[in-house]
């Protein structure tokens, strides 16, 4: 979907996703960090401007790119939107350079105000491919809650059936995983 949401803290900025971020998008990505999509990995410029296409395309999607200091560092979304209840953030990825840094933790702050404030949901959801155990790990470290995992979910990148691994944050648990979140950022 087109949106005109930007959320921005500190030199992090999430902006719309846009047809014109394939190149420098694809350049960030290889087998290991596309290795938890549901879609094979774009190798190309054309074929992640297609995959990209597809995404900004689709109705129930708010897709970002990532910039920390005005460089291209990663993806990231909301989908499956229903205003006042639920929505769940994924396709997300960063450059290897970024991980364990504090910009997962400032994306997800960003991502989180967003939901419960401006989208008035009641929870925001995560989830992984259960084999994914970075992405676990991260999930957890924002503070969602383990809900279980959904036995042959959906088709990962690899053309298997995956089961995925689901996580929460409800509304009355936000105050603290915010709290949490701004001492990992604040570091």
């Amino acid at each position: 979907m087109q949106h005109d949401i930007t959320l921005t803290r500190g030199p992090v900025r999430l902006r719309p996703l846009v047809l014109g971020d394939a190149a420098a998008l694809r350049a960030l990505v290889d087998e290991g960090i596309w290795a938890g999509m549901s879609c094979p990995l774009p190798r190309t410029d054309a074929e992640m401007t297609a995959h990209l296409a597809e995404l900004t395309g689709s109705p129930a999607l708010y897709g970002f790119t990532v910039e920390r200091d005005g460089t291209v560092v990663g993806r990231t979304a909301f989908y499956d939107l229903v205003p006042g209840l639920r929505v769940e953030i994924g396709h997300t990825f960063y450059a290897r350079d970024q991980w364990g840094s504090t910009l997962n933790p400032t994306v997800k702050l960003l991502l989180l105000d967003h939901a419960f404030a401006a989208f008035s949901v009641a929870r925001v959801a995560l989830r992984c491919d259960s084999r994914n155990t970075r992405s676990r790990g991260a999930i957890q470290r924002l503070g969602a809650t383990y809900e279980g995992t959904l036995r042959r979910f959906r088709r990962a990148a690899d053309g298997t059936i995956a089961d995925a691994a689901y996580f929460s944050i409800i509304a009355e648990e936000y105050p603290a995983v915010r709290e949490g979140l701004l001492g990992r950022i604040d570091q």
